[in-house]
Parts: C-alpha cells; structure tokens; sequence
C-alpha cells in the first residue's frame, strides 16, 4: 500500500478531510439507512455492475475498431445498455451472465462471436480487462436485466419484446435499419461473410425486408381505413374552400355590376343636363342652375 506522508503534519487539513467523510459522507449514507436498509449496498452494488459494463463496452468497442467491423457494429458495441451485466453465484463460484430482457437471439450471438474472437486475442487493450470468466446459465430467463438502448437497428431488439410495447415505445428503435446477417452465427468468421462488407445502407436494403417480418411496425405506416379518412378529410377541405372561393367571386361580381349601374346612371344624367344646356335659353339656363345649386345645398 502506498502512503503518501506528506501532509501527514498538516493538522488542519487532516481536521477537514476528516470532517468531510465523518460529518457529511458518513453522515449522508447513514441518513439513506435509516430510510430504506440495505439502500447503500445496492447502490454499491449497481455502481460496480455499470463500472464492469461500460469496461465490458470499452474492451469490445476497441477491439471491434482495431478489426474494421462495420459502422453498423460498432454503433451496437459503443451502446453501454446493449452490453449484459454479470452475477456472481456463490455456489457454482462463477461469475453467470445476465440475460438483456429486449435483446434478440441475433444480438446475443453477435455479442458472443465477439467474445469469441476477443478470447483468442492476447488482451486487445493491455490491462486484462477480459480476464474474469463469464459463463452462460442452464436457466437464461432466471438472470435477466431489464436495462433497454435506445436507437439501435430493429433486429437488435426481441420480436416478441418489441411487438408488446406502445407505439411510442417503439419509436426509440431505429426501424428502417437492421445490423445483423440473417445467421448471426455466420458473423466475424475467419472467412467473413461476403455481405458484411456492404456498406450499412447496401445491407440493410438487401436484408431489411426479410428481417422486418417478425416484427410489428403498423406504427410506422399509415392502415387503409386512416389513409381513407385522411384522403376523405382532404377532400372535404378542398370543397370547402371551393364553395367558399365561389361565394368570394359571386359578391365581387354583384358589386362589379351595382358600381357600372352607378357610373352608367351618372354618365346619363350627364348627358340629359348637356342637352338641355344646349336647347335652352339663357334665362332657362340660369334657372336650371339655380335649381341645381339648391339640390346640391340640400343634398
């Protein structure tokens, strides 16, 4: 154990760092007791589970771009909720790997051809983080973690699993995309498979179409009776504005027709004063205007 004995002599700091564990971090841990008992050791133990994960996550995501694995690998690899938790049995002595609740028979195989390969490495990174044993329980469905990624290609989730959620559960699935071949045991061989070197695109448009069969999307795509709805709705809107655009037009029209019966009805009495102007003597004309001026007065 490596001392550092430096501050060894420093009695205030010793004094704080002392009051720091013992008065709050102490302190807040027996508060968390007295609530809920047990809560601390769970807490330790599910930080000690995510620590191995997001190690589990490292060793495999390096190692998985050390090999050129394609993009569609490495987005699954660099997920630390796609990477199974462990669990100690104290009788076998071993350490049992936990079931991912969402995850496919695919997704499952893929991870441990990765194992697989990752076993015959000589420790990709150095540390011997691979070095604990993991092994598969006889009874997979009594070790299970319900931990769920998001956004990962479809077939890396369950059918069964994702055709029991909500429609909006689903969308946290990358539908459109798939990842794996349709033999996932296939993968990562000494010989790789021909198709896994299509680009993510190439392969999800060559096996998208056989994978997605065993999964629900109705989410995704409209049924014929919403479709109807939506087209008769659509319709129906366009009448509407027809009608309405009919009537808008009816009325400019009358008011065009009233407003050239008022400028037709001007021009004619015009027309009468000019005559009478002309066929009139002067007397009649100035007694003509008289009348007029007062009909404007009064009008």
């Amino acid at each position: 154990m490596n001392v550092n004995f430096q501050y060894l002599e420093n009695i205030e700091l010793l004094t704080k760092v002392y009051n720091h564990y013992v008065h709050w971090y102490v302190a807040q841990r027996y508060k968390k007791e007295i609530k809920e008992p047990g809560k601390y050791a769970k807490e330790q133990e599910r930080k000690a589970v995510l620590r191995y994960r997001l190690r589990l996550k490292d060793v495999r995501y390096k190692f998985g771009v050390a090999q050129g694995f394609p993009n569609r690998y490495l987005k699954i690899l660099a997920e630390p909720e796609a990477h199974s938790d462990d669990e100690y049995d104290p009788i076998s002595k071993k350490w049992m790997i936990k079931k991912i609740e969402c995850r496919s028979q695919k997704a499952t195989i893929f991870m441990r051809r990765v194992d697989e390969e990752i076993a015959k490495s000589e420790n990709p990174d150095g540390k011997g983080a691979t070095k604990r044993e993991r092994h598969i329980p006889e009874d997979s469905d009594a070790m299970v973690t319900k931990s769920i990624p998001k956004g990962l290609p479809i077939d890396f989730y369950d059918p069964d699993w994702f055709n029991d959620r909500t429609a909006g559960q689903k969308r946290n699935a990358d539908t459109f995309k798939i990842a794996f071949l349709p033999d996932a045991s296939k993968s990562l061989l000494g010989k790789p498979h021909p198709d896994e070197r299509l680009s993510d695109k190439r392969f999800t448009d060559k096996y998208w179409a056989e994978a997605i069969q065993e999964y629900d999307i109705s989410h995704e795509i409209f049924n014929d009776d919403e479709l109807d709805d939506s087209l008769s709705q659509e319709s129906d809107d366009l009448e509407y504005l027809a009608e309405e655009n009919d009537d808008e037009n009816a009325v400019s029209n009358d008011s065009n027709d009233n407003q050239e019966e008022e400028i037709n009805y001007i021009a004619d009495q015009d027309t009468e004063m000019e005559y009478a102007e002309d066929n009139s003597t002067p007397q009649q004309s100035q007694q003509s205007f008289i009348s007029f001026q007062n009909d404007w007065n009064e009008w």
